[in-house]
């Protein structure tokens, strides 16, 4: 920007009009750092869950999925020489059975990549959770759910969330047939395709302090929001939120983290600054490791919203042309219809007539979810 530039916005110009962008050309270089995304879940007979990622160019999409770091092997090992294997789950995962960890005891992880690389956390005690005490929701054409929790013995303070959606969805038109090898079969509860359910992780970063009040409280804490557009809420909506005390720097880690994925999008997209954690690769203390070792027991809370609680929820309906198929008069499940723009599923109309419509209309999985249940549904 010029010298008359600068002097512009000194006296007062628009904000707007004074912003430019820059790039540093420092952060341009990928360079392949380990990502280590998960918490020790310290709560009596629980697993825990650990992700492995390298990190991306800043310049990389932001639609671009994490490169998960496979074939690594994972230990949890415990001040008093207690150890316990993570077991590799495909795409990045690794997860423990249920675990008993001693309170009383720090923990760290042990890393080594399959490359031979070693990597080591610092030790951590283990943090206690209060229980989520509510969550609520309220409608201002979006809808947005709240948290609200304390700790009554003064001892938490900082705090992280996270959370899994899952949402009832139906195909705009309902079928009680299906079509396999040309042959008309009725649907059952194992392979109907009108209801389904999809879920969803959080991506954002969740955090909230009550370190500046007179008392350990979080209250009214936005967690999600579910905009009006969407089809979470076409028929009905749940949220699953966990909750997670972290101690001070662990706190001041995910701060940093969130201003940086503020001005990229989320948690998993290339990071343009580095951070400092609390991992450390051995042998090679000078190579940034992104990722903070935290434990403690995990809380958590359910609401459900169904689309009859909320006001104007209008989404964008499909347009489902009907066609009328010809049968065979011999066999009237014989699946006939030559015209190849419409897939063949079916539904029925009135009496024995039997009309085709688009794949789209009827087959509520083409849109990724499943048609099965969730138990806690």
């Amino acid at each position: 920007m010029s010298l008359i530039g600068l002097l512009a916005c000194g006296l007062g110009w628009p904000w707007g009009a004074c912003k430019q962008s820059f790039t540093p050309p420092a952060i341009k270089t990928n360079l392949n750092l380990l990502v280590v995304n998960g918490v020790l879940n310290g709560g009596p007979g629980q697993p825990t869950t650990i992700y492995l990622s390298r990190s991306q160019e800043i310049g990389d999409s932001t639609l671009a999925p994490p490169i998960p770091e496979l074939q690594a092997k994972i230990l949890i090992q415990g001040e008093g020489g207690d150890t316990y294997n993570l077991q590799e789950q495909g795409n990045g995962t690794y997860a423990s059975g249920n675990l008993t960890l001693n309170t009383a005891h720090k923990y760290r992880l042990q890393i080594n990549t399959a490359n031979g690389a070693q990597y080591l956390s610092d030790y951590v005690p283990i943090q206690q959770t209060p229980p989520v005490d509510s969550l609520t929701w309220q409608q201002q054409g979006d809808v947005t759910v709240y948290l609200n929790t304390h700790d009554p013995a003064n001892q938490s303070h900082y705090y992280r969330w996270d959370y899994v959606e899952t949402w009832e969805y139906h195909s705009p038109l309902q079928t009680l047939l299906g079509v396999k090898n040309h042959l008309i079969y009725f649907t059952d509860s194992t392979n109907q395709t009108q209801v389904c359910w999809e879920s969803a992780n959080s991506t954002n970063i969740l955090l909230g302090s009550s370190a500046g009040l007179g008392a350990d409280v979080i209250s009214q804490a936005p967690v999600a929001t579910v905009k009006q557009t969407a089809s979470k809420l076409s028929a009905r909506y749940s949220i699953l939120v966990s909750q997670y005390v972290l101690t001070q720097p662990a706190y001041q880690y995910w701060q940093i983290l969130q201003k940086n994925t503020q001005q990229t999008g989320t948690l998993f997209d290339p990071q343009p600054s580095q951070l400092t954690g609390n991992f450390h690769r051995v042998n090679h203390p000078a190579e940034p490791v992104i990722g903070y070792m935290s434990a403690s027991s995990i809380t958590q809370k359910r609401i459900f919203i169904s689309n009859s609680q909320v006001s104007g929820w209008d989404t964008v309906a499909l347009a489902c042309e009907q066609k009328e198929i010809p049968q065979n008069p011999n066999n009237f499940t014989f699946y006939n219809y030559p015209d190849t723009t419409f897939s063949p599923y079916y539904f029925v109309t009135t009496g024995s007539l039997i009309m085709l419509a688009r794949s789209e209309c009827v087959n509520c999985l083409l849109r990724g979810g499943t048609n099965q249940k969730p138990a806690y549904w």
